[in-house]
């Protein structure tokens, strides 16, 4: 070996040796997740995200499950990784679902369902002591998810000062740079602004404010956001008083609804904790304002309470407790009610109120609820009664992370959704039957 050869060889095993000299960074690999399957019989939910009306409907009868895995990769107590995946199918498959070709559930299963549902960094900041996240996240408003509650790419920034937490967010929820007419990247957006603030008065009582921001610079045709752009204030408090633990909200919105009208709308909403026996009371109350008046040419201020998302999609009110006149945030792809995903009843608005109880008794674990529901506004002749709703759950803990339960619920529908007088309904079908459905839940979590 000539003398060059020699030395280019040292120079390699000497690189090699310092580079596995240096120790690498130790990471803690934590895995979460949970699997949920429900086997459904009902005339009501279609595994699809649909809502059935029909008289004389038909029973269905079908399985869905969700898996959902979270990788976090942490590298010390102020910096970590968080990535969350989701897979779902309905067993014997669906075609024409979101992932375009089927969803694995069928003969010899083999379809791609991969779903990134999360990934971002968390770290507390060495210079400002701040949390940030950065990436593809999980958030939630302080209205208990009526306005929004969802994943999204943006930026949260929080810091706790003695018993204030304020918090800044920032996400960009669409971009038109698909158009060619635009020209450029970041000109046709769709984001929102949110600074929060929570102060502790003492450790029965929370006091917050918020002030969110949502502005659309798309067509029409291309945005999910209904305003042109919006401005919400709200306030929020939970208390505790002996044996009641109480949350209450509202919000103001205004801005420009189009460009003929402004907005100024509104939401109140209460839910409540009473223990009372062996388990709890629950109650809640919730009023999103609505407008009577869509007529062409109409220039005064549009007063229907707005979502994040047209439509709803990414819009809960989880203490309703309810399955068919409320979507329950348990369900997978049936996650859906006979106003479907829409709170606001395309802009009527609502009037909802909601008690239950629930319980254990060792491994087993109950509840049972009622709930009603109707439009805050009726434009024309319509009936806004939506209906009434009861509903039990009945389960069992076969290990400390697996429960299996039976849920049964039904509604009894208004006019507003099932009268034989086409100008009274809002939605729903002639002399539809009432909803209802069983469920066989097993919901396993790590």
């Amino acid at each position: 070996m000539s003398f060059s050869k020699k030395i280019l060889a040292f120079a390699a095993v000497s690189a090699l040796s310092a580079a596995t000299a240096v120790p690498a960074m130790a990471l803690e690999n934590e895995f979460h997740g949970l699997y949920r399957a429900f086997g459904f019989m009902t005339n009501a939910e279609t595994g699809g995200g649909t809502f059935n009306f029909a008289k004389d409907a038909k029973t269905s009868s079908y399985v869905e499950q969700r898996a959902r895995i979270m990788y976090i990769a942490k590298a010390n107590d102020n910096l970590k990784l968080v990535t969350h995946f989701e897979l779902d199918n309905r067993w014997g498959g669906q075609t024409g679902t979101k992932y375009q070709t089927n969803d694995a559930g069928g003969l010899d299963a083999d379809q791609v369902t991969l779903e990134t549902k999360n990934i971002y960094l968390d770290f507390n900041c060495p210079l400002t002591g701040a949390n940030v996240k950065i990436g593809m996240q999980p958030f939630s408003d302080a209205y208990k998810g009526v306005f929004g509650a969802f994943d999204g790419s943006g930026l949260v920034l929080s810091k706790k000062l003695d018993a204030f937490t304020p918090t800044f967010a920032y996400f960009r929820f669409n971009d038109n740079d698909y158009s060619a007419a635009v020209g450029a990247v970041g000109k046709q957006t769709e984001d929102m602004a949110v600074l929060d603030g929570k102060f502790a008065v003492n450790k029965d009582l929370t006091v917050g404010a918020s002030y969110y921001f949502v502005q659309r610079d798309l067509p029409a045709a291309s945005t999910t956001i209904a305003a042109e752009n919006l401005h919400m204030l709200g306030v929020n408090a939970a208390a505790k008083f002996g044996p009641a633990a109480v949350d209450a909200y509202a919000a103001y919105q205004f801005g420009e609804f189009s460009g003929a009208r402004d907005l100024s709308a509104y939401m109140v909403g209460a839910n409540a904790k009473i223990k009372a026996g062996p388990g709890s009371v629950n109650v809640a109350a919730l009023y999103l304002s609505g407008e009577d008046n869509v007529a062409t040419g109409t220039t005064a201020d549009y007063g229907g309470f707005q979502t994040l998302a047209a439509g709803g999609a990414v819009s809960y009110y989880n203490p309703s407790n309810m399955w068919l006149l409320i979507r329950n945030g348990q369900t997978i792809n049936s996650s859906t009610a006979v106003i479907g995903t829409d709170l606001t009843v395309s802009g009527r608005g609502l009037m909802g109120l909601f008690a239950g109880y629930e319980g254990t008794a060792g491994k087993v674990f109950y509840n049972a609820n009622i709930g009603y529901a109707a439009t805050a506004e009726e434009r024309g002749s319509e009936d806004g009664t939506l209906g009434t709703e009861v509903n039990a759950t009945v389960g069992y803990k076969l290990y400390d992370n697996l429960a299996v339960s039976a849920t049964a619920a039904y509604a009894f529908l208004g006019d507003g959704l099932n009268s034989t007088t086409a100008a009274t309904r809002i939605g729903g079908a002639s002399d539809a039957d009432d909803p209802y459905l069983t469920a066989i839940q097993f919901n396993y979590t790590f």
